[in-house]
């Protein structure tokens, strides 16, 4: 009987050991990982990848905000310099989805006209990245009030970009089960690209890893 117990403990602590790191972690504020490497190292990310959900109650801005790792090692160097790194992923993703980006208004000061993000004076507008989402604003005023409200900043990028892109889609399947896309299609947003899957459950393994997704969405367009 003590040795059933003792076994019992030691595998209830091995579980507990293996738990996902992200057992606690804050519902995702915005949208997957949109980087195919480390935020700190640079590598590719791979199957041993480490996906963490930031926690910050005071800071509306990285409160929820997803970020992914090569290994255990690169989320202890982020830990110890969140800002810097942040900052660095801040001008990749702006890089990446600037081209994707609406012409559209400020997100906070409607009536105020934005430079066309494909022009040569795009980056004249100021650029903040909330949930890991580029969203461009007037002044910078305007980007202290999306970082303290990102939610309403996403819905108003969220419903242009969709709106920018649903005419234009290119795939008639769903890029996870190859599926025909039904009506009421599940759809999401992944590094500024509209995706549409056949059900919730191809969106959530899309999430996990988008970098295959995106690249029969982008060779669709290319053949289109």
């Amino acid at each position: 009987m003590r040795f059933a117990n003792a076994l019992a403990a030691l595998l209830l602590l091995a579980l507990t050991a293996a738990a996902p790191r992200t057992a606690d972690a804050p519902a995702r504020v915005g949208y997957a990982w949109p980087l195919k490497t480390c935020i700190v190292s640079g590598e590719p990310l791979g199957e041993g990848m480490v996906v963490k959900v930031l926690e910050d109650a005071k800071d509306p801005a990285v409160h929820g905000r997803e970020v992914r790792f090569c290994c255990e090692k690169c989320v202890a160097t982020f830990d110890a310099n969140r800002d810097k790194h942040l900052r660095e992923a801040d001008k990749a993703i702006e890089a990446l989805e600037l081209p994707l980006y609406p012409p559209i208004h400020c997100v906070v000061m409607p009536d105020e006209a934005l430079p066309d993000p494909k022009g040569p004076d795009a980056k004249e507008a100021h650029h903040v990245v909330v949930g890991n989402q580029l969203v461009r604003t007037c002044c910078a005023q305007c980007v202290r009030k999306v970082r303290r409200n990102p939610a309403a900043a996403l819905a108003k990028v969220e419903k242009a970009l969709v709106a920018a892109q649903s005419d234009a889609y290119p795939l008639k399947v769903c890029p996870i089960s190859g599926r025909e896309l039904p009506a009421n299609a599940s759809q999401t947003l992944l590094a500024g690209r509209l995706v549409r899957f056949c059900c919730d459950g191809c969106k959530a393994t899309a999430e996990r890893d988008p970098a295959p997704v995106l690249a029969k969405l982008e060779a669709a367009q290319k053949r289109g």
